[in-house]
């Protein structure tokens, strides 16, 4: 009824999501929020980043460097596998997050999801959003789903991976929208 209090892990080709908090480096995660392409947020104090991390659900995008287990299904299916000593492995490079702000139940905004420029145009990001999508999809009592952009192609993408539509009306070409998505629950 709430989003796993046990960490989630999504194999595919290399590569590995998982909402494992322990895999998350604030040091990675900080250094590219100080990076052009991150244009909505700044570095924050170490500090302050582990709180922002301990207080929301997130999601850690990684390229494996050794052996992760592999999904058997094929390269264009993900599959979600138990919790392993493999996804433990130091033998992981973070190149992509993604943070909700959420009380777990009933609402969640979606924030701070990005793939390294490097690993771009793989479907990493596509992956990422469909990974947030499949848990906030098992949550009865959901009523909203929000996120703000202010890009064309990340409008579209929401619109497409998380169904999502813009909640004001007006062009994305005037500013930053707005978007959300009604859950299960979708009362208001």
């Amino acid at each position: 009824m709430s989003l796993p209090t046990q960490a989630r892990n999504w194999v595919r080709e290399g590569f590995l999501i998982s909402t494992d908090k322990k895999l998350l480096s604030i040091l990675a995660i900080n250094s590219v929020f100080d990076q052009e392409f991150m244009y909505w947020t700044k570095a924050v104090p170490d500090e302050v980043l582990q709180q922002m991390i301990d207080n929301s659900f997130c999601f850690g995008l990684y390229k494996t460097i050794q052996n992760t287990p592999t999904d058997s299904v094929g390269t264009e299916a993900t599959s979600t596998v138990d919790h392993t000593e493999a996804a433990l492995s130091k033998d992981l490079e973070q190149i992509g997050f993604a943070r909700l702000i959420t009380d777990n139940i009933t609402f969640a905004y979606l924030t701070d999801l990005y793939v390294l420029p490097g690993y771009q145009g793989l479907g990493l990001g596509g992956w990422l959003i469909d990974c947030v999508d499949e848990l906030l999809g098992s949550l009865p009592y959901l009523r909203w789903v929000m996120l703000r952009t202010s890009k064309k192609k990340s409008k579209e993408s929401y619109e497409k991976r998380l169904g999502m539509s813009v909640l004001r009306s007006g062009e994305i070409s005037e500013g930053p929208v707005m978007m959300g998505k009604k859950g299960k629950a979708g009362m208001a």
